[in-house]
């Protein structure tokens, strides 16, 4: 995934929200009240005196929500509560009452005050977005693959604040969806950011309503997928083989020629084969080895898929066709002793004496 920050920040879309300020008043008085609480309260804000600009804040909030209730075309108004509601870390609301202003104020042709609204919800949302980028970033330093089990005290320790950090980055990045909820790269780094924790099923939840609400964005299906997969593959952690096998077989039904949908099939196959006994267990040694045959050849060059294949046909005792993958694997590793030592064992058991000695020789 992308992490990229983006090119401006906080600081200057602060500079576009003062820059705006000196609106006209609306003739609803609870409308010309709370624009007017507003802009003391930022006043106040500017001064430090936080106590006066709270009790403003809240004041313009109340007499804001007043005045649409009123007059529900007062898009003006709407994007100074969006304002206000964004200033009190209600994004949810905020991003409501900034998307009811854009969308009004361009209805009504009002270029002016569109480009006020949208830059006051954009300043909000790349202060969001930027906390929520800045610490998956302290997450990744402290602790970088997160669904690693600790292995002592340090790491229990390092893991701690890596969560610490991961919990900042979805409460931002949350903030940032409810801003703007149609921004296919918000939404992408929400769904990353749960992925980062290993927590697949919300991070495919995250993507599936990204998709609802921006349909057709391939980043948000490539990451989808992305995470299918992973999850898919934390199946076979939990030894869930029957799914794992069944949701890579369908990948390959869609996509023939990915090499990696092959690999991991072949390896659920693989772990499934060492649970059971007999001809079962050598059925599913075989499936494995005709999975990593099938990603060798579309992997060409990739020795370890050769002699995962060799190895799987090995445990299935079809001695043919592992013979055939590990000569495909001392291509690419002629010198490697591993290798050519299981090769000799191989030629061994198929009583092919002659060239087991000169292979190990």
């Amino acid at each position: 995934m992308n992490l990229k920050r983006m090119a401006w920040g906080a600081g200057i879309a602060a500079a576009i929200v003062c820059a705006v300020s000196g609106t006209a008043l609306a003739r609803n008085p609870h409308c010309s009240g709370g624009i007017l609480y507003v802009t003391q309260g930022m006043r106040d804000k500017d001064k430090g005196d936080a106590e006066s600009y709270m009790r403003q804040m809240n004041k313009a909030v109340l007499e804001l929500e007043q005045c649409v209730t009123e007059d529900p075309t007062e898009y003006e108004s709407f994007g100074y509560l969006g304002w206000a509601y964004a200033e009190l870390d209600s994004a949810a609301k905020a991003g409501k009452a900034f998307d009811t202003a854009i969308k009004g104020l361009t209805e009504k042709g009002d270029k002016k005050k569109v480009d006020w609204a949208s830059g006051n919800r954009n300043s909000y949302w790349a202060r969001a977005f930027n906390a929520g980028i800045q610490a998956i970033r302290d997450a990744q330093n402290a602790y970088p693959d997160f669904t690693k089990k600790p292995e002592d005290e340090a790491e229990i320790t390092l893991k701690n604040e890596a969560e610490k950090h991961y919990k900042q980055a979805l409460a931002s990045l949350t903030a940032a969806t409810q801003l703007k909820p149609s921004d296919p790269q918000t939404i992408r780094n929400l769904g990353s950011c749960y992925a980062f924790m290993g927590d697949f099923h919300r991070a495919e939840a995250v993507f599936d309503d990204g998709l609802k609400a921006v349909p057709g964005d391939t980043t948000l299906m490539h990451a989808r997928a992305s995470v299918q997969i992973n999850l898919a593959r934390s199946l076979v952690d939990d030894k869930k083989y029957d799914e794992a096998i069944a949701f890579f077989s369908d990948l390959i039904k869609a996509e023939p020629s990915n090499s990696d949908h092959f690999v991991s099939l072949a390896d659920a196959y693989f772990r499934r084969a060492q649970t059971k006994e007999k001809d079962a267990r050598a059925a599913d040694f075989k499936l494995a080895g005709d999975n990593y045959a099938r990603g060798a050849e579309l992997k060409p060059g990739d020795a370890d898929l050769a002699f995962n294949a060799a190895l799987a046909y090995q445990n299935a005792d079809l001695w043919d066709k592992a013979e055939a993958q590990w000569r495909v694997a001392a291509k690419t590793r002629p010198d490697d002793p591993e290798v050519l030592g299981a090769l000799g064992s191989v030629l061994a058991e198929e009583k092919k004496y002659d060239d087991a000695i000169r292979t190990l020789q």
